[in-house]
């Protein structure tokens, strides 16, 4: 009863500020980001910098419901036993679990969310820097750390679900110095690896997003109502 609460709530604070489209439809998004520590697959490493576009990105804090996105609380998670089971297989690790409420818009009003999560290789690798071209208004060098994965998601609502990653992941890999790709000289060096997809969904349903070195488990749920309940999106 208390999660049917918060879910009635944080609906009815949508429908009050949400404006421009009021008619919108509500989604829980879920995601889990994790690493294959076993991980064998062949890549290319490079240490050329992978910068994902962050214009017009949003984070998840108090200025985001304005637009009507607000991180989802944890105790009406439901992939928190997909989460566990990462978690304690002594294979993968968990990088970010993360949940938050949108509304669904088309894709010329939708809205990208800022994931920036993971390890911080800032101190490590000092020599890394950021144009500040790559920042928008939420952004200043400063506050922008080499985290292990950055980058955005974005939910298009349409005749489906789509979802739209434009994502960095960065991994550290000991190399030799005198290495042709490794103009640093440096025994270790951080490779940028881009996870950039697009993945039509149906809802309500557990979907896998798969990289030779990152994984992502995502589900999107309408959010219903006593009153209406809404019709499955067919893929």
């Amino acid at each position: 009863m208390k999660i049917i609460k918060i879910i009635k709530i944080i609906s009815l604070v949508i429908l009050l500020n949400i404006t421009y489209s009021s008619f919108a439809k509500d989604y829980v998004v879920e995601m889990i980001f994790f690493s294959d520590t076993h991980s064998r697959s062949p890549v290319h490493i490079s240490t050329d910098p992978i910068n994902p576009n962050l214009t017009d990105a949003i984070v998840l804090n108090e200025d985001a419901g304005a637009l009507g996105f607000f991180p989802y609380p944890e105790e009406a998670w439901q992939l928190s036993n997909e989460a566990h089971t990462l978690r304690t297989s002594g294979r993968y690790r968990v990088i970010e679990h993360i949940a938050w409420l949108q509304p669904g818009l088309p894709r010329e009003e939708a809205i990208p969310v800022r994931i920036h999560a993971g390890i911080n290789y800032q101190d490590e690798f000092q020599e890394r820097t950021f144009s500040q071209s790559i920042f928008s208004e939420i952004d200043t060098p400063i506050d922008h750390p080499v985290n292990e994965l950055d980058g955005t998601i974005k939910i298009v609502l349409g005749r489906y679900l789509h979802v739209y990653t434009d994502l960095a992941y960065r991994k550290p890999f000991s190399v030799s110095s005198s290495a042709l790709d490794n103009p640093l000289g440096k025994e270790r060096i951080l490779a940028d690896f881009a996870v950039k997809s697009h993945r039509k969904m149906r809802s309500k349903t557990l979907h896998y997003i798969d990289h030779p070195l990152l994984g992502i488990l995502v589900e999107i749920r309408p959010v219903e109502t006593e009153n209406e309940t809404e019709a499955e999106i067919e893929s």
